[in-house]
């Protein structure tokens, strides 16, 4: 399967509430910290999830930053 929000929606099905970068190194196989690529290309097909109301994401915050979930609205 091509890199698409499909993936991003059967993988939130069965793990709801995960990061931006549990989905990445889950799904691409792009561990952020071990790559010079920019993560671009993921980070925008995310975002073009939400913005199709495919899943939704909340921003919490922790003592070091701040962390976005992502889940399926039911």
């Amino acid at each position: 399967m091509a890199n698409s929000v499909k993936e991003v929606v059967e993988y939130l099905k069965r793990n709801p509430m995960s990061t931006e970068t549990e989905i990445q190194e889950r799904i691409w196989g792009y561990y952020r910290g071990s790559t010079w690529k920019s993560n671009k290309k993921y980070a925008d097909l995310l975002r073009r999830g939400l913005k199709k109301g495919l899943y939704s994401r909340v921003e919490t915050e922790n003592s070091r930053r701040s962390k976005f979930f992502y889940f399926i609205k039911k």
